[in-house]
């Protein structure tokens, strides 16, 4: 870092252009300051980026020094990248002004920071005295006696949004206020009924009061039991690889995510994962989540790997042309994201560092507009969580401002009645991030912990930062107002987690576990008798599979009772033992394992019944060699 110092007798800036498209939000175009200030002219440099923290400490260190020499109360944070000719990448240099400005307001009366991303002009008065001017170069290496103490304390004072009042929503509209100390003598939880002792987990958890558990996640041992995906050895924690079964559920996942954002109207789109660091269109954005950049580095300069699909989706959308007949301009990727999260809190599939998301946008030109979007996706995905996800098991989370939800209660608390599940809101007095108000949709597992699946999102900053716009009936191009920001499985990693944790739930509660038919990596089994019946069984798979199931066959040297108990353990849906007499007769002896049931039917019958229950979710065929005796052991 380089730096300017100046000790004026007063300061003017004055905003004149945008330097970049994701220039930050400015409330003041021209500010003055009529006392005696600080004034530091400061540029982040490449090499900064190893420690933005100690750097950051390092010029607040020196500005106390010069405080008590020059005898002022407040100090100016300008940004000024010309002092250096190898200046860092957007996100880390808002970054690092930030975090100086925070610092310098424990010790100065007034701190003024000058907006990052604007071309400026500005006027000042140097004092002219031997200590009015100073130039200095803050690096990145540790130094004897200077500790970040100060700057974790800041971090946990202020990690994400400070909420101020909360409140809970039962299922008839009413509303309960709450706070930490006193959630539990809310009204609702004196209740009996299932949702509200889910809710009463959920508020807890919030509150910082989760239930300690050193078991295992139950998601992890199906996981591996299954030969969906386990960890990597190769690879760092929260990075996971993926057997053939498990990339079978993954894609019918996404294949019905990518369905319903057809059916709501939504395009697809598809963009790159690395977003150059010398790019300042989305500098501000990724400054956001600045200690979550995973970075990247060809030789070419620094790179960052995209955390979602915004910082790429924005710009994408920024260039394509559209009218006000055409919004609420719908789009949709299926995005692969990293975030460094940090180590302690990487857990299983709850909180990975690699992940597919299903992103959903709308772009629209009003608020009524925006509206009936946000409440068509809200109810879109309630059916989802309650027809594929967590029946039963899950409670609606809210985060916005105070004056968002005084302002839209009644649409609100609307959404939440017509999905038939209580709420709980966190409200905070100023947007800490892009969304007025957002939802989240929580899913309570088997331990008392929680997961996010789908979310909806209510934007209103990145329409005009990204300059996404409409053209009016006057043919003049105008920002939209809102953006809408959705997931409908959230992550297809968390949307698993959520599966396996409720199955876990089930099986507690005494019912067989077994995946989702629609989900399931083999629908039906087919066991064989003896050997000499493999080609009837081949036959049988080929017919069955060409009725768009998933079948595979038990041909292993092995007792029918062993086989059995076998596709017990793999949750087989439905199992078939073939014989001499299913050959003669053309009937099928089967075992159902929802309910236990046995019974004999034909082919057809039986291939109805089972298309029948998937209804018309997506089909993929089965993803290995049919024959069990051909495939390898992936896990143990």
């Amino acid at each position: 870092m380089r730096i300017l110092g100046v000790h004026s007798s007063g300061f003017r800036y004055f905003v004149t252009d945008k330097a970049m498209p994701a220039a930050e939000t400015i409330q003041k175009k021209d500010v003055s300051i009529d006392q005696e200030c600080m004034v530091l002219f400061i540029a982040v440099e490449k090499d900064d980026e190893k420690n933005p923290d100690l750097v950051a400490e390092k010029l607040y260190q020196d500005a106390l020094r010069r405080k008590q020499q020059v005898a002022v109360e407040t100090v100016v944070v300008y940004p000024y990248v010309h002092l250096t000719h190898t200046p860092s990448a957007p996100s880390t240099a808002l970054a690092v002004l930030q975090r100086v400005a925070q610092l310098m307001e424990g010790s100065f009366q007034c701190v003024i920071r000058a907006p990052f991303g604007w071309y400026k002009g500005f006027d000042l008065h140097c004092k002219g005295h031997p200590l009015s001017e100073w130039s200095g170069r803050f690096g990145p290496e540790a130094e004897e006696g200077l500790t970040l103490s100060s700057i974790r304390k800041d971090k946990e004072r202020d990690a994400g949004p400070k909420f101020t009042r909360f409140v809970i929503c039962d299922l008839k509209g009413d509303l309960h206020e709450v706070d930490r100390g006193n959630f539990t003598q809310c009204p609702v939880f004196r209740s009996e009924e299932q949702v509200y002792r889910l809710l009463y987990r959920f508020v807890a958890n919030e509150f910082g009061q989760a239930q300690p558990s050193d078991e295992l996640p139950q998601h992890v041992v199906f996981m591996r039991k299954h030969e969906l995906l386990d960890y990597c050895d190769a690879s760092e924690k929260g990075h996971y690889k993926w057997y053939p079964k498990g990339i079978l559920m993954q894609r019918l996942i996404l294949d019905y995510a990518a369905l319903l954002a057809r059916e709501w109207g939504a395009w697809e789109m598809k963009n790159p994962i690395v977003i150059r660091g010398d790019n300042n269109v989305v500098g501000e954005l990724m400054g956001e989540f600045h200690e979550r950049d995973y970075k990247v580095d060809g030789g070419r300069g620094t790179c960052y790997l995209r955390y979602a699909s915004d910082p790429l989706g924005f710009p994408f959308l920024q260039k394509v042309r559209f009218t006000y007949k055409q919004t609420p301009l719908k789009v949709y990727e299926e995005a692969t994201c990293f975030r460094n999260e940090q180590e302690g809190e990487v857990s299983g599939l709850k909180r990975v560092r690699n992940f597919m998301m299903t992103d959903m946008h709308a772009a629209c030109s009003s608020a009524e507009e925006a509206r009936n979007e946000f409440r068509e996706l809200c109810l879109r995905f309630g059916k989802l969580m309650n027809d594929i996800i967590a029946s039963g098991r899950w409670v609606l989370g809210w985060e916005g401002t105070l004056e968002f939800f005084e302002d839209n209660k009644e649409f609100l608390l609307g959404i939440s009645r017509d999905l038939s599940v209580p709420s709980f809101f966190k409200l905070m007095p100023n947007m800490t991030h892009y969304y007025a108000m957002k939802n989240e949709y929580q899913s309570i597992t088997r331990d008392g912990s929680n997961i996010q699946v789908s979310t909806v999102q209510w934007d209103v900053k990145d329409g005009e930062r990204f300059n996404i716009g409409f053209i009016d009936e006057e043919g003049k191009k105008r920002p939209c107002p809102v953006i809408l920001h959705a997931s409908s499985f959230g992550s297809i990693e968390r949307t698993l987690c959520t599966l396996l944790e409720n199955i876990a739930v089930d099986k507690d509660k005494g019912n067989p576990p077994s995946f989702p038919l629609w989900l399931a990596p083999t629908q039906l089994r087919l066991l064989t008798v003896n050997e000499g019946l493999l080609d009837f069984a081949l036959q049988v798979c080929d017919r069955l599979s060409a009725s768009l199931i998933r079948v595979d066959i038990d041909d292993r040297n092995e007792t029918v009772s062993r086989k059995i108990r076998a596709a017990e353990e793999d949750w087989i849906p439905y199992i078939v033992v073939l014989g001499e007499k299913e050959r003669e007769s053309g009937q099928l002896a089967v075992r159902r394992r929802s309910d236990g049931a046995r019974f004999t039917c034909s082919e057809e019958d039986l291939a109805r019944e089972i298309r029948d229950a998937v209804q018309d979710m997506p089909f993929r065929p089965i993803p290995m060699d049919p024959c069990l005796s051909r495939r390898p052991l992936f896990v143990g």
